[in-house]
């Protein structure tokens, strides 16, 4: 009887602990945990960050844009430009699927591969001519590009800084800028993946 009640009283108290993820092991290290949309609306711009994990730079940047130079200028031919907490670029738009323009970055490793000897793809080739291991993960990173818009984007801890973004397009010496000013909002800091 005793026993018995031990164990009654073992069981409640793990019923009041807090209940913690569970997360398996060995997942490519670009696995989604979450899928967390933020979006705003500048001007004739449409910006969209999605995160898939947290602590880390596991984000994308969509810069969706359906301003007046589309009327003059086919989608290839119109360039964003982008600034994300002081640092910025300007990258061509690719045609959209929502009639927009668009850009598309991405701030962390992506296309993630379990490197084996018999595999023969371009990832597994360097990584086995560097020295690596088998069995280990290797990832595309991100591009200078990418790298350098997104640096100001996460704390030494991989949280997610506020984001104050500026955007513009621009096509043939043309731009719409919101008169020079940028069009600008900003998107709240995330610490974690609920």
């Amino acid at each position: 009887m005793m026993l018995l009640k031990t164990f009654a009283v073992a069981l409640s108290l793990a019923l009041l602990l807090p209940a913690t993820r569970a997360e398996a092991s060995d997942y490519p290290p670009d696995y989604a945990i979450c899928h967390l949309f933020d979006t705003k609306t500048a001007g004739p711009f449409e910006i969209i960050r999605e995160t898939t994990k947290l602590p880390g730079r596991y984000a994308t940047l969509t810069v969706s844009y359906r301003g007046y130079l589309r009327g003059k200028y086919r989608d290839d031919q119109i360039s964003i430009f982008v600034k994300l907490n002081g640092n910025y670029v300007t990258v061509p738009a690719s045609a959209g699927s929502n009639n927009d323009a668009y850009i598309f970055l991405n701030a962390g490793p992506r296309n993630c591969t379990k490197c084996m000897r018999y595999m023969n793809t371009p990832l597994c080739n360097a990584h086995f001519a560097a020295g690596g291991q088998e069995g280990v993960w290797v990832c595309e990173q991100p591009t200078a590009t990418e790298s350098h818009v997104f640096f100001y984007g996460w704390d030494p801890y991989g949280n997610q800084n506020l984001w104050n973004i500026e955007v513009a397009a621009t096509a043939n010496g043309e731009w719409d800028s919101n008169s020079g000013a940028n069009f600008s909002t900003s998107l709240t800091p995330r610490t974690s993946c609920p």
